[in-house]
């Protein structure tokens, strides 16, 4: 068993070093692919897929750009963008030249010594966020962002309840799920969830309300939690006055704002930063 895992290992990465598939190569890729999903990932993943049918399957296989191949050969154009991580698009020269010349000298920092990468990225963010944002804390992911603002916000104020949009998407983790407005993710774990109120968007009466009731309650919030765009909910743009009403509510109740700019941040809107349009 040990020793055929460990060809199936060296077939995969071969796999890896191939630029181009023959006919026979390509089916038993797809075929694959499927099939491993089905056992070994999550077999209604494939059910809701817009690139998995009956009749058609779409696995990929390159990029470049703004488009990616399948395994078939078919060009694709991103519409989606990963959701956020492709902002400079697929495989940029900039960014290939960057990884390699790293991976050259050093793939991964040992976490005990002092990585100098790790400071001068924090630094360029330091420079580049609004206002006076000067300290980075790094994650693997949107959630784990939300998920360290969330404690970030209720540690700062002592408080626990937090307050965020109707059709807002922040994540899945237990934290940035509770966030999180959609009842299909929410309902098997709302136990477990912490204190949220969940309210309209681009709604400052309903905000302040809210906010006020809870300070009557002693429920005091944390913080609002907010997508400058509803992403998910159904890419809903705000008026000019919601986040500059926002930013005022949050100083006369002392919450923290917290700005969700996994799918908007990084100039994906014509600023750096989303909230920017609102200074």
């Amino acid at each position: 068993m040990k020793t055929n895992t460990l060809q199936e290992t060296q077939r995969i990465l071969d796999l890896i070093a191939k630029r181009s598939l023959n006919d026979d190569e390509k089916k038993q890729l797809i075929d694959e692919t499927v099939d491993n999903f089905n056992n070994y990932i999550n077999p209604g993943f494939l059910k809701y897929r817009k690139s998995f049918s009956p009749d058609y399957v779409a696995v990929e296989w390159s990029d470049s750009g703004s488009t990616f191949k399948c395994v078939k050969g078919i060009e694709y154009i991103d519409c989606l963008g990963g959701y956020g991580i492709y902002n400079v698009g697929h495989r940029h020269p900039k960014v290939l030249k960057a990884v390699t010349d790293q991976l050259q000298r050093q793939a991964l920092h040992s976490q005990e010594l002092l990585d100098p990468l790790r400071g001068y990225l924090a630094k360029i963010l330091a420079e580049l966020t609004p206002g006076n944002l000067k300290y980075a804390f790094f994650t693997n992911s949107g959630t784990e962002s939300v998920e360290g603002a969330l404690k970030m916000a209720m540690s700062a104020t002592g408080r626990r309840t937090v307050i965020a949009a109707v059709g807002g998407f922040h994540g899945k983790s237990l934290g940035s799920l509770s966030a999180t407005s959609k009842a299909v993710f929410r309902k098997p774990f709302v136990s477990s969830l912490i204190n949220m109120r969940h309210i309209p968007f681009n709604d400052l009466t309903v905000l302040e309300q809210t906010l006020a009731c809870l300070q009557f309650t002693g429920d005091d919030a944390a913080a609002v939690l907010l997508e400058p765009i509803l992403g998910e909910g159904g890419i809903i743009l705000p008026s000019d006055d919601y986040f500059p009403g926002v930013r005022r509510l949050c100083d006369k109740y002392g919450a923290i704002f917290i700005a969700d700019e996994v799918q908007t941040g990084m100039g994906r809107t014509g600023k750096m930063f989303c909230v920017e349009h609102w200074n």
